[in-house]
């Protein structure tokens, strides 16, 4: 085995162009010596490519945290973006004890509330939905771009949903878009819990005409998002993702991260002929991530992936 791609460096940007030297007590030099050594030992071709990651301290932890998710897909014979396999469908699919124990926990989420501005209703469960029953997903927001990309994403985390907004649309989309992705993260933060004994963490990729969407999602309740969507410099100079204005594409999806409490990176692998292309294929790379977060994992026994034992704090 051999370390095949290695690009962590630098470690941070403090000093600029250099990163960190030291983290603790270790230089930072020996994280490149330990995985080429782990590669060599064995047997295994390994990379670890950096995206992006501004402090030192988390693109190591993250490496790790990386690293040892992928060995977990490698012993179970599983891999993030092939949901139809024998061995996924015997570790996720709907017979498999993560799916009963997921129903199991019976989370929901459910938020009204009205403004001069808008007035919401959103309730989600987290309830195994079979992919394609559309009969469980009902969506109404006044904008029509705004109801796939929830559509999509509620069918993709396979979670039933009720979404209806009566908002201000005669002055434009503003309030009406980011009242209903707000509502949306705060429910699911809601039906999330404790997130006790969950995945927590997944990768998913999602298509939607050219447009070609990773999203790598942590449930981690500390609220962050990055995204290097091709929005202010689409191709075409869109104003528009269908009748929703580009801005507040931007907007629903940081609102709907922050208010859910994750951390979400979002990579445009492939630019769509059109923004609502990109829209709607990083809806569909959410609600797979999401779905895969939230699931729940026996191995865990209820447990919390966290090192700290908890998320709470």
């Amino acid at each position: 085995g051999k370390l095949v791609n290695f690009t962590l460096p630098p470690y941070g940007k403090y000093p600029v162009n250099k990163g960190r030297a030291k983290i603790g007590s270790m230089k930072t030099q020996y994280v490149e010596t330990f995985f080429s050594n782990v590669a060599q030992t064995s047997g295994m071709d390994i990379s670890l490519v950096k995206i992006r990651g501004d402090n030192g301290h988390h693109v190591v932890e993250s490496a790790f945290k990386a690293f040892s998710r992928a060995l977990r897909n490698l012993i179970d014979g599983t891999n993030t973006n092939n949901y139809t396999s024998a061995q996924f469908e015997k570790m996720w699919g709907v017979k498999s004890d993560s799916h009963i124990s997921s129903l199991d926990l019976c989370r929901e989420g459910k938020l009204e509330r009205s403004t001069k501005e808008t007035s919401i209703l959103v309730h989600v469960l987290l309830n195994g939905l079979a992919k394609g029953a559309d009969h469980h997903v009902n969506v109404s927001t006044g904008i029509e771009t705004m109801d796939k990309f929830v559509s999509i994403l509620a069918k993709e985390a396979t979670m039933s949903i009720e979404a209806k907004c009566n908002g201000d649309l005669y002055v434009d989309d503003h309030h009406t878009s980011e009242d209903v992705s707000i509502a949306l993260g705060q429910v699911l933060n809601t039906a999330f819990g404790t997130k006790a004994g969950l995945n927590r963490m997944w990768c998913a990729v999602g298509t939607y005409g050219d447009a070609e969407v990773e999203v790598t999602m942590d449930l981690s309740n500390r609220p962050c998002i990055t995204h290097n969507l091709s929005l202010s410099s689409n191709p075409n100079d869109e104003e528009y993702a269908g009748d929703l204005s580009v801005e507040m594409l931007d907007h629903v999806i940081e609102s709907l991260v922050m208010n859910s409490k994750s951390t979400v990176h979002i990579l445009e692998k492939n630019v769509g002929k059109t923004v609502l292309e990109t829209a709607l294929a990083t809806a569909m790379a959410f609600g797979k991530a999401l779905r895969m977060c939230a699931a729940v994992d026996p191995r865990r026994a209820g447990k919390t992936a966290s090192s700290k034992g908890t998320l709470s704090v």
